[in-house]
């Protein structure tokens, strides 16, 4: 007895939506007999609409049909995850024969499997889905299997991936893909019916465009779209007992993740399905059957009673700072959940809210002129060995080994890069500091620059964010901005843990951005403004439509934040960030000397869009025919 009290207890969840199946089969067989009884009354008015002469037959067949079809269903699952993987036409992933995205999600689970002690899960992929979505399937470790779709190997970077792979490993460790997979047996009872109408209907259809029609194509598919008539009767019941068993659960499953993981890796995720185009939707005739198992939606958003909530509504259960940022207000009101799922814990109810720093008002225009030192160092580049090992004054040395020491370094180095050597009487800034900066070598003060950022010391939220306004402050003084110094603020927002999370953004959206960041690129160089706007036609060819280059014709003279806008071009795809990068490069340095500001500028450029620095460093050094050696 007490074995069984046991089971019960750990198989409850289990055992309340085999309750719940029985009931919608039931309803289901309830409902029928009651049509057929309607028909049987206009026939025979004296018989009992609910219970006529047909009811024990028509029943005994409808039940035989239902308990063939979870028999069948379960011969299918002999193999579990596998089967299912195969039912739905996955392509299996292996190391020695995968792309760079499949291989990244291959690496990842790995990863997870590692850190949760667990065999590591086959990995599918369904090659012809768009959308962004996952589900796990199998009814123990040997045969689960995470299915991916295509959409989410090609539109979610690994940070993103990693959070998408994490809440299916949180499935897998709660149990949960097991109870998903028998739900998907047991409610095959319910969807038979309209597969067979489906099915049926597609033979009238042919399997070739071109092909002549088939004799019988009408009747085919009057025929079968009347089975699927009938059996979406089954379909409907089916998702509105699942919407009420199962839709609480995601919320739980979110938090779930991000307290697993530690980050907020899943929020990035359902950013990215939120700005992309065809959302976490999966055009499968087996949609229906798995969107219990799905990561997000895999229906229609427009489908009534989803299982899952919206992403927006996800997004704000797990981040509400981030609906202000999405422009949600009224998600609140939006948001559609069952009764239940109001009786949260409190854990589960609490939120973390966080306040970006924000640049002071008002925002400068964009730098027209580069700021820089002579000519001569200007244009010749140092080697990064030779630069980090040139002398440099004690004064400056003892500095840099205190975080205060560090904070009066950076701000000399900003000062010197505003005013040159006519810094203001009245301005807050070491005078020794800033001569014994003036007699060096300016190429060496970006360098300088790094090794203050790193000893600058942790500081109260408070202390940072004035620190960090007086900085920007500094460096839009004249009401101008330029690239290379917005971008040494970004530096120092990322020692300060100040630097905001990106927000995932489609290509179309970041447009505008986009030419503002080349415009700031072009002001970096120093070459004419005549072969200036000449390059910028070049490039704004290559990313934008020929209807778009009319309205970014003319350089904009509206005040800039060059910080919000590295921000967004870092929510951009791997793919679209390089592409941005790649023609940048191709049309500024090309068939020209990168100077030392340029080479800094471009490798800030690279950091703050999320990539390794050293390579293009030595990439672009090889370029010049001019160096110090």
């Amino acid at each position: 007895m007490r074995s069984v009290s046991s089971y019960l207890i750990k198989n409850k969840n289990m055992i309340w939506s085999a309750i719940l199946c029985l009931v919608a089969v039931a309803l289901t067989l309830f409902i029928l007999n009651t049509v057929l009884g309607l028909l049987v009354y206009y026939v025979d008015s004296s018989q009992s609409i609910y219970w006529h002469s047909l009811s024990p037959y028509w029943i005994t067949v409808l039940v035989l049909i239902m308990t063939v079809s979870v028999i069948l269903e379960f011969y299918v699952f002999r193999s579990g995850g596998h089967s299912l993987a195969k039912q739905l036409g996955a392509r299996r992933l292996t190391q020695f024969e995968s792309t760079p995205e499949e291989s990244t999600a291959l690496k990842l689970t790995e990863q997870l499997a590692d850190t949760f002690q667990i065999p590591a899960p086959t990995v599918y992929v369904l090659p012809d889905e768009i959308g962004v979505n996952a589900l796990t399937a199998g009814f123990s470790h040997k045969d689960i299997v995470i299915i991916l779709t295509w959409g989410a190997l090609q539109n979610l970077d690994e940070q993103e991936l990693y959070g998408l792979l994490s809440h299916e490993f949180n499935h897998i460790l709660s149990g949960e893909t097991i109870d998903n997979t028998k739900l998907k047996i047991l409610y095959s009872s319910l969807t038979t019916f309209s597969k067979w109408g489906s099915s049926i209907a597609k033979l009238g259809f042919g399997q070739h465009r071109d092909a002549p029609p088939h004799k019988l194509a009408t009747f085919f598919v009057a025929v079968g779209g009347g089975i699927w008539l009938f059996g979406s009767l089954g379909v409907l019941i089916t998702r509105l007992i699942k919407y009420i068993s199962l839709s609480g659960r995601t919320f739980k499953n979110d938090l779930k993740t991000k307290r697993l993981i530690q980050n907020n890796a899943n929020i990035q995720t359902l950013l990215r399905i939120y700005v992309h185009h065809a959302g976490s939707q999966i055009h499968s005739e087996y949609s229906e059957s798995i969107s219990h198992m799905c990561f997000a939606n895999s229906l229609s958003p427009q489908s009534w009673m989803n299982i899952h909530p919206s992403i927006e509504a996800r997004i704000f259960e797990l981040d509400p700072t981030l609906v202000q940022d999405l422009q949600l207000e009224n998600l609140k009101r939006l948001r559609n959940q069952p009764l239940f799922s109001l009786f949260r814990s409190l854990e589960e109810m609490n939120a973390e809210y966080y306040a970006p720093w924000s640049s002071p008002q008002p925002l400068p225009l964009l730098r027209l002129s580069p700021i820089s030192f002579a000519i001569n160092d200007a244009i010749k580049p140092l080697k990064p060995e030779i630069r980090n090992n040139m002398p440099r004054p004690e004064l400056i040395q003892r500095a840099l080994q205190t975080a205060t020491g560090s904070r009066e370094v950076i701000v000399a180095i900003l000062m010197i890069r505003q005013y040159r050597e006519f810094i203001p009487a009245e301005a807050e800034v070491s005078r020794a500091i800033v001569d014994a900066l003036l007699h060096l070598d300016g190429r060496v003060h970006i360098s300088i620059f790094h090794e203050a950022c790193k000893n600058i010391g942790g500081m109260p939220l408070s202390i940072a964010r004035q620190f960090l306004t007086k900085l920007a402050k500094i460096i839009q003084e004249d009401g101008e901005i330029g690239l290379l110094d917005a971008l040494l603020l970004e530096r120092i927002k990322f020692e300060l843990n100040l630097l905001p999370l990106h927000t995932p953004a489609a290509l179309h959206e970041v447009k505008p951005q986009i030419v503002r960041l080349i415009d700031a690129l072009l002001h970096v160089q120093q070459i004419n403004s005549v072969n200036q706007l000449d390059v910028r036609e070049r490039i704004l060819e290559r990313v934008l439509t020929a209807d778009e280059l009319i309205d970014y014709e003319e350089i904009s003279d509206e005040p800039i934040d060059l910080s919000e806008i590295l921000n967004d071009m870092a929510g951009l795809l791997l793919r679209d960030r390089l592409m941005v990068l790649g023609i940048a490069e191709i049309c500024l340095w090309n068939d020209r000397i990168i100077t030392q500001d340029e080479l800094d500028v471009l490798e800030l450029l690279y950091w703050r869009l999320g990539f390794k620095t050293e390579e293009i460093v030595e990439q672009m050094q090889k370029q010049n025919s001019l160096m110090i050696v």
